[in-house]
């Protein structure tokens, strides 16, 4: 999983190394790389599927957008998503986990990224923490289903059925 799995350990690592009290600014970090850490498995994920050039490879990851990948997220978190052929099929558990902790990570990001008048814990950052691996655990259990591929897809093109 390369940089996604360096980033998850990366934000265990800054609520650790200042000891017992660390810093607002490792905290903050902290909760923010949680949330990359699921953003760069999605693109890796995405990219793992692109069979052409490396250079074109770039080019599709950066294909990805925060944005539009949210808007994708909240349609997988429901129960059921409108498909390629108009067709509805049910969203997979594991899936709608995925959808929901991209979610709550973009919005803890925001969070401590940009609200500086709230005051982050160890256990507050831990808990993000938490949550990202959860989702990395219920993405390897779904990554190879197709619905795991439209999801990725939809997110790429910034677009899906409603």
């Amino acid at each position: 999983m390369g940089l996604a799995q360096d980033l998850l350990r990366q934000a265990d690592h800054l609520t650790e190394y200042e000891g017992i009290d660390p810093s607002q600014a490792s905290l903050r970090r902290a909760v923010s790389t949680a949330y990359y850490a699921l953003f760069h498995l999605l693109v890796e994920e995405g990219a793992l599927r692109w069979t052409g050039s490396p250079e074109g490879r770039i080019g599709f990851e950066r294909g990805f957008n925060h944005g539009s990948m949210r808007t994708i997220s909240e349609k997988f978190a429901r129960s059921v998503w409108k498909d390629w052929h108009a067709k509805v099929p049910t969203i997979p558990k594991s899936l709608k986990e995925v959808a929901l902790a991209f979610m709550t990570l973009q919005d803890q990001r925001h969070k401590a990224d940009y609200n500086n008048s709230h005051v982050w814990t160890v256990t507050d950052a831990k808990n993000e923490i938490k949550l990202a691996e959860r989702a990395f655990e219920a993405w390897e259990s779904i990554r190879t289903d197709s619905m795991a591929g439209n999801y990725l897809l939809a997110m790429l093109l910034g677009k899906a059925r409603v």
